[in-house]
């Protein structure tokens, strides 16, 4: 079984490559990275001949072409991207070109390769949540079916993704199944986003040895409603999709636990070494978004009937990997 695999150093990549190699002995991955990758999260692979390295980079057709040719794969998992909503605000060209340039750049080299019957891969396009922007109340729980009203240029990154992969199964019969992950959580996550954030924080906090209390938490919107899933169910789903998914699909796939983030750094506080009471909770106007998608509750029957598909964890054991990650990692 050979398996590409774009945006391995990322959280959501370095996890997939963990679930293939853990449960799939016979699998190879060929892997992307663009030599300025940071490496912190793939250093365990290094030295593993199931995980070849290639250079390669979604603006730079020439590598791509090369990376589909010597992988000739079975299967991709599409994961690279500009993944950030915040940094999108800042980089929102970039944001585009990576994002839908990139992608494009991508299906257009697996399509000239299947073309050339070098591969005929099953592709999973991972595209987000975030292109539904801000559903009414009355849209809860989301469907597959709900309008696209993204509301950042990430989303807006990720609408063109979608489009985009749809197009090459339209038009060429590319083997695409798209799928809208929902909030997805624990070890490795940046602390550029919210319960990471907030988890590096706290275990900061506890490792002063200088700081008086309160102990300052920065925060954004902590309103807003997420439903969180677990790395591993995450990764789990991603495998499902790709053996059991239907090609040319769309699927929703989300946790069980809806809570606001306010609720969730609550629970984070609670199992800190510190006493709840000594920390303080401020809001930081550069964590306030330009635009916020706010409301984001899925519904993954499609999903789930089509592959049989339940998230085991719960947001307990999303705060404490992140808890236990940064204690680890600080």
């Amino acid at each position: 079984m050979r398996i590409l695999l774009t945006g391995i150093t990322g959280f959501v990549g370095s996890h997939m490559a963990d679930y293939i190699l853990k449960n799939m002995p016979d699998a190879t991955i060929y892997a992307s990275r663009r030599w300025r990758s940071r490496d912190e999260n793939i250093k365990h692979f290094y030295g593993n001949f199931k995980v070849i390295f290639m250079e390669a980079d979604l603006n730079d057709r020439g590598s791509l072409q090369k990376l589909i040719r010597q992988s000739k794969p079975d299967y991709v998992f599409h994961f690279a991207a500009q993944s950030f909503p915040q940094t999108s605000f800042l980089t929102p060209v970039s944001t585009l070109m990576t994002n839908v340039i990139g992608t494009t750049n991508l299906f257009e080299e697996l399509h000239i390769a299947v073309k050339d019957g070098l591969c005929d891969p099953i592709i999973i396009s991972v595209s987000s949540c975030e292109v539904y922007g801000n559903p009414t109340p009355d849209e809860i729980p989301i469907t597959e079916l709900n309008p696209l009203r993204a509301a950042n240029p990430y989303s807006i990154s990720k609408v063109g993704h979608d489009f985009i992969s749809r197009y090459y199964y339209d038009a060429y019969k590319l083997k695409v199944i798209t799928t809208r992950m929902f909030s997805h959580e624990g070890a490795r996550r940046s602390k550029e986003f919210a319960l990471s954030s907030f988890a590096h924080q706290i275990v900061s906090h506890e490792k002063s040895l200088y700081e008086n209390p309160p102990y300052t938490i920065k925060v954004g919107n902590l309103n807003s409603v997420r439903t969180y899933a677990h790395i591993s169910d995450a990764v789990n789903a991603y495998w499902l999709a790709a053996t059991k998914g239907k090609v040319g699909e769309t699927y929703n796939i989300g946790g069980n636990d809806t809570y606001t983030v306010g609720e969730a750094l609550e629970n984070l506080l609670d199992k800190s070494f510190l006493d709840r009471k000594d920390f303080k909770i401020e809001i930081d106007p550069d964590r306030i978004r330009p635009t916020d998608i706010t409301l984001q509750v899925p519904d993954c029957s499609k999903f789930k009937n089509d592959t049989g598909w339940k998230p085991i964890k719960k947001l307990d054991d999303v705060t404490d990997d992140l808890l236990s990650y940064w204690r680890e990692t600080i």
